[in-house]
């Protein structure tokens, strides 16, 4: 089996199972990926002997415990890459999920934790920030709360304001989280979806939209 079609279809599943509360069909998981039908059910019935998925009585697939650490663990390592991706080489978002997509597939363990450890250490100025100063006791975009719309009032950091501007992270502008992980927040800004570590979610302050 393929390790691309089965992360594929096991991220597959993962999301079926977030969006729905239920299971995916092969023809879901073909609709999501570059697989036919008959390439799908052939991964499902590895997957079923591996113990990553079961077959349910309603016809559909379901991920097992295991199956859910394995999709879990595949997300984390997107995640990572698609915010390197994003902050440190200034790729649009889409194009950084694009190559992220691929990487995540062929990228060793010890390679995401050094990109997770070089995105969290990657301070520049932690004690100065840029725009109003005063407010530098606000709250951070790292203390957001998943659905919260927050205005960003200061970036935090020599040298970080330009690169966040590129991501459009600048003074004045709205930003909505729309989802926490351990390693990455995904917020959303001028309607594009961008991932950033959380070191660079608190250097960005913000003040609670009302």
């Amino acid at each position: 089996m393929d390790v691309a079609e089965r992360e594929d279809t096991l991220l597959s599943l993962m999301r079926q199972a977030r969006l729905t509360g239920q299971g995916g069909r092969p023809e879901d998981i073909a609709g999501h990926t570059s697989l036919s039908v008959e390439q799908v059910t052939e991964v499902l019935t590895e997957l079923v002997r591996s113990g990553e998925v079961t077959y349910q009585n309603d016809g559909a697939y379901h991920l097992s415990p295991s199956g859910i650490r394995a999709a879990e663990a595949i997300m984390r390592r997107h995640r990572v890459l698609e915010t390197f991706l994003q902050e440190m080489l200034g790729m649009e978002h889409e194009l950084a999920h694009a190559q992220a997509c691929t990487m995540e597939h062929h990228t060793t363990d010890d390679t995401i934790n050094r990109l997770r450890g070089f995105l969290r250490g990657n301070r520049d100025c932690p004690v100065t920030c840029h725009g109003h100063v005063r407010r530098c006791s606000f709250k951070s975009l790292a203390d957001c709360a998943h659905g919260d719309v927050v205005k960003i009032d200061a970036i935090r950091g020599c040298g970080r304001g330009g690169r966040l501007a590129d991501l459009g992270l600048i003074p004045g502008e709205k930003v909505m989280v729309k989802q926490r992980m351990a390693d990455t927040l995904l917020i959303r800004v001028k309607d594009c979806d961008i991932a950033i570590s959380p070191e660079i979610a608190r250097s960005v302050l913000v003040e609670v939209d009302q």
